[in-house]
C-alpha cells in the first residue's frame, strides 16, 4: 500500500462519483480479503462465547482512530465505520461457526 493519498480537488459531482467509484473498487477487494481471515479466526475460535473480545475490538478501534488521524480525517467517522464493520464480521464468525458451510 502506498503511504499517501492522492487527493484532487472535484468540479463537478460527476468528478467526485468517479474517485468515489475508484476506491469502491479498492476497498471492497480489501473487505473480501479481510472477511476471509475473519472467516479463519472463527474456525480457529470454533466456540461462539469467544468471538466478542472486548480488549480485541477496543486495540483495532484505537490503531484505526490513530491512523485516521495520521491521515488528517476525523477519527469518529473512521471508528463508526470499523465499530459497524467489527459487528457484521462478529455475526459473520458466529455464523460461520454454527454453520461452518456459511462462506459469506
Amino acid at each position: 500500500m502506498s503511504g499517501e493519498a492522492r487527493l484532487e480537488d472535484c468540479n463537478t459531482l460527476e468528478e467526485v462519483r468517479a474517485h468515489i467509484d475508484l476506491l469502491d473498487k479498492a476497498i471492497v477487494p480489501l473487505l473480501c480479503e479481510r472477511n476471509h481471515y475473519v472467516q479463519q479466526a472463527a474456525k480457529i475460535k470454533g466456540d461462539v462465547d469467544v468471538v466478542r473480545v472486548p480488549v480485541r475490538i477496543e486495540g483495532v478501534v484505537s490503531k484505526v482512530r490513530a491512523i485516521a488521524l495520521e491521515r488528517g480525517t476525523d477519527p469518529d467517522v473512521v471508528e463508526a465505520i470499523y465499530r459497524a464493520m467489527i459487528e457484521v464480521n462478529i455475526a459473520l464468525e458466529k455464523r460461520q461457526i454454527t454453520d461452518p458451510d456459511v462462506t459469506s
